[in-house]
């Protein structure tokens, strides 16, 4: 039998993932990495008027959430949107509600 999307093995993972798309803040900066590519707190927070320890919490929510990847050099931390961990998140999520009985 084929194992449930939102069963509780994946229910934190998806829970996290769900959560890291929450807010509008969240949002935007995927946007922008998702246009834009690797960028640092800085190149990110220049779109923002908002301050960049903010910046930070929402970048941790979403590297938490699997939803961006980073890679450190140096003293910067360069944030990336996983575009293929999304897609596969979101793919799982609506196979999983269109199964349902209507």
């Amino acid at each position: 039998m084929n194992q449930s999307y939102l069963d509780a093995n994946n229910m934190g993972k998806t829970t996290r993932f769900l959560n890291g798309l929450s807010d509008p803040m969240r949002l935007q900066i995927l946007s922008i990495l998702g246009k834009k590519g690797r960028m640092n707190v800085g190149e990110i927070s220049s779109n923002f008027k908002i301050s960049r320890p903010a910046i930070s919490h929402h970048l941790r929510i979403l590297k938490d959430a699997g939803i961006v990847q980073f890679e450190k050099i140096g003293q910067e931390v360069y944030y990336w949107m996983d575009q293929d961990y999304i897609v596969y998140h979101l793919r799982n999520l609506a196979n999983e509600m269109s199964s349902f009985s209507k």
